[in-house]
């Protein structure tokens, strides 16, 4: 993905044409505190080898919670166990370098600070005794990670790791133009061989009946390892790219994950307890001493020519043309998509039916997607409904249940102001709870760690609980913070790097009669440490009901009552787009897991998608079954009659699962799962299990099988459990 960084030099030199200085200052200002190194894979493996050549524990864990939330988190689940491996192995490199510098004090403190997080890991049990062992270099158990040997073919599978990773991400329409420019190459090659026949056709004597057949081209070349292909980030033919996807979702086998860096390990999953291993790298590349021992030996990608990479790019698009395949190919293609699982399945299927991917033609698409193709019926099937529990712990309306990142722990809360904490498997568990001063309308968790808990509530406070000590650290109001007087808050976003809180607020509703100054619905944006406001937003002709967030917190969308979408810098409060999206109020809005498309909800009953690039543009729109979006109704129709009262949603109507393709929606009888297609939506599976309808779902994909929540008007909150196919 070098490319990319040429990317951002062209589109430099359009906003400097176009005058657009502010926009360029923001844009190199931003490029300077890139997390992601512009998809470098060797600038982001230098990063990791500073921070633990430096010492920097905090710095090292950011960067891992960045690419976990940004990358790892939409990979397929049966690589997590790798992202696992890796993360243990870098975290004893950052160990084992305490050691040979003799830094024992750093030893300690690394020990002190990751002891909630690694003394429930089985792998780790050994390790503490390090700061209390003398000549570790030398003890059998820990002497394999001392070598030169373990420590370079780490830094090789890390290298190639992320090179697959970052050459599986669906791009930006714009970043594909070097795809669009050799596919065009090959068409034109193509058209010139059509010409040259045509015109041996038409010169030909009438005697000859026959075409000259052009010779078969060269079969492709064999894989040296899982990765080394991609590694080179040289362009790969769709072949290439569909066969190392093949391979990857092979991998793992199904270990519960619990990653490290960044959050907290799963409490339902204890960690595998065979003896510690040199983390992957003894599958994902070759020893060390066959690369000269060193990691920069895959590093070449950057320096290659151009026109190497062009003959490489033409000679890989013929070779997957070639229809000439071997028995014993066909085979071997056959073993790794049995290998590869419904996941392998369903992501070629959706390869070749996504919108916004360029689909390769007929004779271009190799047999491991037509074999794909034949079975995508096995994972369109239903979700498998493995099991299902009921939480019952609330005694009023539940507004919402959402999971910590890592998907131990759920926070629900309720129309009295009551917030419960709760394990969700095997059972569900009460660990703590907190009571606030009126009902709970938004509910954030901090991605860092998983120990904060941020509160909204509709008397306008916000409180930020530890829920490791069990204790409020901060709680302001109207009574501190004066934007929040006679107001109400309809929903609280936390940005990724947690240095700031966007607020939603709108005034508050007064009796028929009660003068008072009228203050518009406005987004305010918090500073999490000073607990200052740092910019405000007054929005015009709607209150913001739901708003997300991007991945570097440039972009905040929001979903207003008045049915617009409407997006907002945050930064510096912003008007970036608007555009009408629902007959009605919009509830809910999410990002999909590529960050380019929109999803929302309305009052209409209707679900959207939305692009992010053109923005405005509607991708799909589908009637979703009656009452998903409410109205719920509280009260009323019993035996002793009386009114109901009409209840509108704080939680988010709908949650998606991590492939982007399927909707996790509410319905009066219990959660329904779609799937979402190019035309609409098409059901899964309705899991029922609620005795009231459902007002907010949320859905967890981090354990070995995913959990859905669903909380009811009853104050019930069903747990099931799900597993795909």
């Amino acid at each position: 993905m070098s490319h990319l960084q040429y990317l951002d030099e062209l589109v430099k030199e359009y906003l400097l044409f176009r005058g657009f200085s502010h926009t360029l200052r923001s844009l190199d200002n931003e490029l300077k505190i890139d997390k992601d190194k512009g998809f470098r894979v060797d600038r982001l493996v230098d990063q990791v080898l500073s921070s633990i050549q430096t010492y920097d524990l905090l710095g090292l864990r950011e960067l891992w919670a960045h690419l976990d939330r940004r990358i790892f988190a939409r990979l397929p689940h049966t690589l997590l166990p790798c992202v696992r491996k890796l993360e243990t192995s870098i975290l004893r490199l950052y160990v084992i370098n305490t050691i040979q510098t003799n830094k024992p004090d750093k030893l300690v403190e690394f020990f002190e600070r990751m002891a909630p997080d690694l003394q429930s890991q089985a792998e780790w049990r050994e390790w503490f005794i390090l700061p209390y062992l003398k000549g570790a270099e030398e003890n059998p158990s820990f002497a394999m990670y001392f070598t030169r040997q373990w420590q370079d073919t780490l830094l090789v599978s890390l290298h190639n790791f992320l090179a697959v990773v970052f050459q599986s991400i669906e791009l930006p329409t714009l970043a594909k133009y070097s795809e669009e420019s050799a596919r065009v190459s090959r068409l034109q090659e193509e058209t010139e061989q059509l010409r040259v026949r045509l015109a041996a056709l038409t010169t030909a004597p009438p005697s000859l009946t026959t075409l000259p057949q052009a010779p078969d081209p060269p079969p492709p070349p064999h894989l040296m390892d899982d990765f080394y292909n991609i590694a080179q980030e040289t362009p790969a033919s769709d072949s290439q790219l569909k066969s190392l996807r093949n391979i990857l979702f092979g991998l793992g086998g199904g270990l519960p994950t619990s990653p490290i860096l960044g959050r907290r390990s799963g409490a339902g999953g204890p960690a595998s307890t065979a003896s510690p291993q040199p983390s992957p790298s003894t599958t994902t590349a070759p020893p060390p001493s066959s690369q000269s021992h060193h990691p920069a030996v895959r590093r070449t990608s950057s320096q290659a020519p151009t026109e190497e990479r062009s003959r490489r790019t033409r000679s890989s698009s013929v070779a997957s043309v070639s229809s000439s395949r071997s028995q014993q190919e066909h085979v071997q293609v056959k073993r790794l998509v049995g290998q590869a699982g419904s996941y392998a399945l369903s992501n070629c299927a959706r390869q070749s039916r996504s919108p916004t991917k360029t689909r390769p033609p007929d004779d271009q698409v190799p047999s491991t997607a037509t074999l794909s193709k034949s079975t995508s019926t096995i994972s369109d099937k239903a979700f498998l409904l493995l099991d299902q529990e009921e939480y019952n712990e609330h005694r009023a309306v539940v507004t919402h249940a959402v999971f910590n990142p890592s998907g131990t722990l759920v926070a629900s809360a309720d129309t009295d102001g009551v917030v419960k904490l709760w394990a969700p498997t095997p059972q569900p568990k009460t660990y703590c709870g907190v009571v606030v001063k009126s009902a709970v309308t938004g509910v954030e968790w901090l991605p860092r760690g998983e120990r904060f808990l941020l509160v909204a509530t509709k008397a306008a406070t916000l409180r930020l609980f530890d829920t490791r000590d069990k204790k409020t650290v901060w709680e302001i109001g109207p009574d501190t913070c004066p934007v929040l007087k006679d107001q109400r808050i309809m929903g609280v976003r936390v940005s990724p790097g947690e240095g700031s809180a966007v607020v939603s607020s709108s005034p508050r509703v007064r009796p028929q009669g009660t003068p008072a100054p009228y203050t518009p619905p406005a987004l305010h944006t918090f500073d999490m440490n000073t607990l200052k406001l740092q910019n405000t937003y007054k929005v015009e002709g709607g209150t913001v009901n739901g708003c997300v967030i991007n991945h570097n917190g440039g972009l905040l969308v929001c979903g207003c009552s008045d049915g617009a979408v409407r997006i907002v810098d945050p930064r510096c409060s912003d008007l970036i787009a608007t555009w009408p999206a629902h007959q009605g109020e919009v509830f809910t809005v999410r990002l999909s897991p590529q960050e380019d498309l929109i999803y929302t909800i309305g009052s209409d009953n209707k679900f959207a998608s939305w692009s992010l690039a053109q923005t405005g543009t509607r991708v799909l729109q589908h009637t979703l079954h009656e009452r998903a979006a409410g109205p719920f109704l509280v009260g009323g129709g019993g035996a002793g009659g009386g009114r109901g009262v009409l209840l509108r949603p704080y939680g988010p109507l709908f949650a998606l699962h991590q492939d982007g393709e399927h909707l996790l929606t509410c319905s009066p009888s219990g959660p329904i799962v779609y799937k979402v297609g190019d035309s609409g939506l098409e059901q899964v599976v309705s899991m029922g299990g609620s005795r009231a309808p459902v007002v907010t779902v949320d859905w967890s994909h981090n354990l070995q099988c995913g959990t859905a929540v669903a909380a009811a008007l009853d104050g019930s909150v069903n747990v099931a459990t799900l597993m795909q196919p």
